[in-house]
């Protein structure tokens, strides 16, 4: 058996040139050579069928693009609802079970969260519930409930599948499944992309709590700031972050990197910002 390295993961998805969340052409998120310090990550937690436990210290996140049909597969893979077939080196075929903790995207997903935002008192509670879950979630390392958040969606189309777990067990998962699939790369080191821990904790709150405010960007920060004045943000919900502030779309917006990710955020006086340095 033969385990790629990182050298060998990619992918062949081209990156569309609109910024349309509303469209039906797959993007591949960029990465950003400015993105914050990454974190150092909690623990993970992986349990076989059999109540094995297994701890997996400074842990991130990696993500890949997969059609509809696959990205529900590897969910119900990843979350140990469906067991690989591992060749052992003894020659024997062995079932094993992983639960890793995953988070999913679509863009019909978030298309369809914009078309039923009624802007009432119900959809202001669900958005607050899903906040707190997404709060206790990393705070209590709980895997279960992190993927109740993509447990309770309707997957539908093609997107993202984010997922927080060894490297070594993802290669090891993926050489062993076909068609074979692959982890996004990195546009710079061309290596595997990673999204730090922290990082990717603020991406699922925001989209969870105001998907509404968030887009995703087809471009590396890099390419936004060329001409805008670049900004940190050293107190608030932001703090540590850098980029601009520009408009997109006639709306003035907040540009600036998730890890891997560059992320859009509108309606800024929604979010507590504390101090700014230019």
């Amino acid at each position: 058996m033969q385990i790629c390295n990182d050298a060998d993961l990619g992918t062949e998805y081209s990156f569309p040139q609109n910024q349309n969340i509303t469209g039906k052409a797959p993007r591949l998120l960029p990465c950003s050579s400015i993105a914050s310090c990454p974190d150092q990550g909690s623990d993970l937690i992986t349990t076989s069928q059999t109540g094995e436990e297994k701890e997996y210290p400074d842990h991130k996140w990696y993500y890949m693009f997969l059609r509809n049909r696959e990205l529900k597969r590897y969910i119900e893979i990843f979350t140990g609802r469906r067991a690989v077939m591992i060749n052992t080196r003894s020659g024997i075929k062995e079932e094993r079970y992983f639960c890793f903790k995953v988070f999913s995207y679509t863009s019909a997903d978030h298309k369809r969260r914009f078309e039923r935002c009624p802007y009432s008192k119900e959809e202001y509670a669900a958005r607050r519930e899903s906040a707190f879950a997404v709060k206790e979630a990393f705070a209590t390392g709980s895997v279960q409930k992190l993927n109740a958040l993509t447990d309770e969606k309707e997957i539908t189309g093609d997107g993202y599948l984010f997922v927080c777990a060894p490297l070594d067990k993802l290669n090891l998962i993926l050489a062993h499944l076909f068609p074979r699939q692959y982890l996004a790369k990195d546009r710079n080191s061309y290596g595997v992309a990673v999204i730090p821990h922290r990082q990717m904790e603020e991406f699922i709150y925001l989209y969870e709590s105001m998907p509404y405010n968030i887009e995703l960007m087809d471009k590396p920060l890099e390419e936004y700031i060329q001409k805008k004045q670049k900004i940190r943000i050293t107190g608030g919900v932001f703090q540590g972050k850098e980029g601009c502030i520009m408009r997109l779309h006639r709306n003035t917006k907040l540009v600036f990197a998730f890890g891997n990710m560059t992320v859009a955020i509108s309606y800024l006086q929604a979010f507590p910002f504390e101090k700014v340095e230019l």
